[in-house]
């Protein structure tokens, strides 16, 4: 029998805080350069320009390539992509579960983007406060170089929940 051909499914998440953030971005490197190009002196004008280049132009950098970038359920792992944030594998055989989760604001502040908790070894890739969902790992396990830390569970953010939760649980071969 030959083996079976999976194609990989692209798992989009919530862009709308990436496109907030730079299109704030935009507008104020927009009026730093429009104060550097109606100042009057020099020092103000290089001081203008150099706060745009060194304030907005890494923030561009952090907002823009989310906005691009999407998770993949491919035939070995999950493929975690958050722009320049993440960019790393979990294989199928990590996973030993999938759920719905709500995250409470209590002593672990959910953000946007990629953050690591290292009270409960938890990684948050989340692009929204809503659509969060949890999965959790078969022991701790390191995920890209060496001096990344052990992690036991994985929170993201999907725009189909119920699609996401099916299509890991059918490649991880969990039950339910």
């Amino acid at each position: 029998m030959p083996p079976v051909a999976v194609d990989a499914v692209r798992i989009d998440y919530p862009k709308l805080w990436f496109a907030a953030g730079a299109a704030i971005d935009i507008v104020a490197m927009a009026v730093m350069l429009f104060l550097a190009y109606d100042a009057v002196e020099d020092f103000a004008r290089v001081m203008w320009i150099a706060c745009a280049v060194l304030i907005c132009g890494p923030l561009l950098l952090l907002f823009v390539p989310p906005m691009f970038t999407s998770h993949h359920a491919g035939e070995k792992g999950l493929h975690l992509r958050m722009g320049l944030l993440m960019n790393t594998t979990v294989p199928y055989r990590y996973i030993k579960g999938v759920t719905d989760v709500k995250v409470t604001y209590g002593s672990v502040m959910v953000g946007i983007g990629v953050k690591y908790v290292a009270k409960k070894k938890t990684v948050f890739v989340t692009a929204s406060f809503k659509e969060l969902i949890s999965i959790k790992l078969d022991g701790p396990q390191q995920f890209g170089s060496l001096m990344r830390p052990l992690v036991d569970q994985i929170v993201l953010s999907v725009k189909d929940k119920e699609g996401f939760v099916s299509v890991i649980k059918d490649r991880a071969g969990l039950e339910g």
